[in-house]
């Protein structure tokens, strides 16, 4: 097997590393070769001066030669030890920095990915390989450390080599051949472990998903009510299993290999050892010389070992920075337009014949859907659960790309304009919003601190938290749960609700979007609020979904989904004069609202 292309590859995705780690922490890779320069001298000090000690001491043992060696042995160590722990220190900070500046960049890379990618198990599965080994495995420290210790062990293997030379060139060739053994084992100890991890990345996932449920306070009620503990601890228990198996496995293997490259490097020292007791008994060293060589020899070996050790580390965490690096290397693909959209108020939206299927399904979500939505125009999408309305307003917001056909922003596909500006028309409540553990302000204008703590209040109010609102003694400032703050408030689900659609008004958008957000109201509730709603949004392009019918009233267009398919489409009078499914469902649900 050539092993150039994965030298290659390994050259490649250090230098990747390298850079990575450079635009965190500019000082790192200076500290890391003055220290493995540092550490390469050390042994040195500690292998030729003592020769000169003993060969004094057993010589003519000159009092001032003997203090003089004593002396550049003792400040030499002592000199180096505090280079080396000042170095340690700074490496230390520098790795902290390195691992929180990584933690912000795997944030903002994960936030800026597209939104499909988030719900495609083999990106999934691909980011548990990628992240798992960096954030329970250690592998960046692993990585820099193991690039320290290669540089360290190099520069003083190079330098015990040109000692060992001067006896005999044969105990070189000794070490070598050994290495060459012992790197064939390590290869197999690293693969061995390499494939594990990716065969373990789905499991870890899955284990992952049932021990997170179990801790969830979010999920408490629910855990109780439906006695589902004991379910989830015994999925938590079956992964928990299945790794440790896995893992005693792997560890067994990894052993062996260890177990028989000690017994190789056993055997090399006895070898050295013999001939150097020869050399001494023929007198072609004398003791100080012995010391020396022997001294050289162990510490090449024990060099040797920490390389091979390091090699084995690196070769194996090049393995999962290739991992990670394929998945930093998912780009956006949804955020390429260039347009601008300045302080654009005067929207009209149309969709041409748009086709949409979910990655893995063979079955359309939407299917040939065509409408225009014009400026200022209320609009609710109706239809029984799975009928794509969500699918709908998904491609509208650009989480997805339509398959077939495409979506219009005043004549120019939405895909021309730039992301970031286009989200600024769009004020969105999912109906499975998530409020944020940060205070009430911080949950409705995070990205937006000119907006005043008055209008704010005045928004909350209009959407029916005034009373709420009064009961807190911290107003804006409240936390909302208590993960963080004791004095958080849990709010309930209409109450969260209504600050979620707060927080879509507070964004000033021209197109506002209420994708069932009621649905935890009663259907009277809806109504009310539909209707503060619709005041509060009067110049705005309004979009309800809803597979309830409260909202269609004094919408001026209802668009009837079923099966991904646009049924029907019009004014509420007309649909209901043409007695087709939209006249059914009004006519089962208008007890509610007349």
């Amino acid at each position: 097997m050539n092993p150039f292309p994965a030298l290659k590859k390994d050259w490649h995705v250090t230098l990747y590393f390298l850079k990575l780690v450079h635009s965190m922490s500019k000082s790192y890779v200076p500290l890391m070769v003055v220290s493995s320069l540092c550490s390469a001298i050390f042994p040195f000090i500690n292998i030729i001066l003592p020769k000169y000690l003993i060969d004094e001491l057993m010589g003519a043992g000159r009092e001032m030669n003997i203090i003089l060696w004593i002396g550049i042995l003792v400040a030499g160590n002592a000199v180096l030890g505090l280079l080396q722990s000042y170095l340690t220190k700074q490496i230390e900070l520098s790795n902290l920095l390195v691992m929180d500046s990584l933690e912000l960049h795997i944030g903002n890379h994960i936030m800026n990915l597209d939104y499909e990618n988030l719900e495609n198990s083999k990106v999934l599965d691909l980011k548990e390989q990628a992240l798992t080994p960096i954030r329970q495995q250690d592998v960046i420290r692993k990585m820099l450390d193991s690039m320290k210790i290669l540089l360290q062990t190099m520069l003083s293997l190079l330098g015990l080599t040109a000692l060992i030379s001067t006896l005999n060139i044969g105990i070189i060739v000794l070490i070598i051949g050994m290495i060459v053994l012992n790197t064939f084992i390590f290869k197999k100890s690293q693969q061995a472990q390499f494939n594990f991890h990716k065969l373990l990345a789905p499991l870890n996932r899955k284990f992952g998903y049932y021990s997170k449920l179990a801790v969830d306070f979010s999920m408490a009620k629910d855990v109780r009510l439906f006695g589902m503990a004991p379910y989830l601890l015994n999925k938590v228990d079956v992964y928990h299993n299945e790794s440790v198996c896995g893992f005693g496995g792997l560890y067994e293997k990894v052993g062996r290999y260890k177990g028989l490259t000690s017994v190789n490097l056993q055997l090399q020292m006895v070898i050295i050892y013999a001939y150097m007791v020869v050399k001494v008994v023929t007198r072609k060293i004398q003791i100080g010389g012995f010391v020396m060589y022997i001294s050289a020899a162990n510490s090449f070996s024990t060099q040797v070992s920490l390389g091979m050790n390091a090699y084995v580390d690196f070769r194996q965490m090049c393995k999962y920075i290739e991992v990670f690096r394929e998945f930093e290397s998912l780009s956006p693909t949804m955020k390429s337009g260039e347009e601008r959209l300045e302080k654009l108020m005067n929207v009209e939206i149309e969709f041409c014949n748009v086709s949409f299927k979910y990655a893995g399904n063979e079955s359309y979500s939407i299917k040939n859907v065509s409408m225009t939505i014009k400026n200022g125009e209320k609009l609710a999408i109706v239809g029984q659960n799975g009928a794509g309305k969500t699918t709908f307003i998904k491609l509208l917001c650009r989480l997805y790309e339509p398959d077939q056909g495409e979506i219009l922003l005043n004549g120019r596909s939405i895909q021309d304009y730039q992301y970031d500006e286009y989200m600024k028309i769009l004020g969105v409540v999912f109906q499975d919003y998530k409020l944020f553990s940060f205070s009430i302000k911080d949950n409705l204008c995070a990205k937006d601190s000119e907006t005043s703590d008055k209008e704010m209040e005045e928004v909350l109010n209009q959407v029916g938290l005034e009373a709420k609102m009064k009961y807190l003694e911290r107003g804006l400032d409240t936390q909302v749960f208590k993960i963080f703050d004791d004095r958080g408030t849990d709010f309930s689900g209409g109450e969260s609700q209504k600050i979620a659609i707060a927080r879509a008004l507070l964004k000033k958008s021209p197109i506002l979007i209420l994708d069932e957000p009621t649905a935890a109201l009663d259907p009277y509730a809806e109504f009310e609020m539909y209707n503060n709603f619709n005041l509060l949004a009067a110049n705005k392009t309004v979009i309800y979904i809803s597979h309830r019918l409260s909202a269609c009233k004094f919408c001026d267009k209802i668009a009837l989904f079923n099966n991904g398919e646009l049924r029907e489409y019009g004014p509420h009078d007309q649909l209901l004069k043409d007695q087709q499914e939209y006249s059914t469902m009004w006519k089962a649900q208008a007890k509610y609202y007349q």
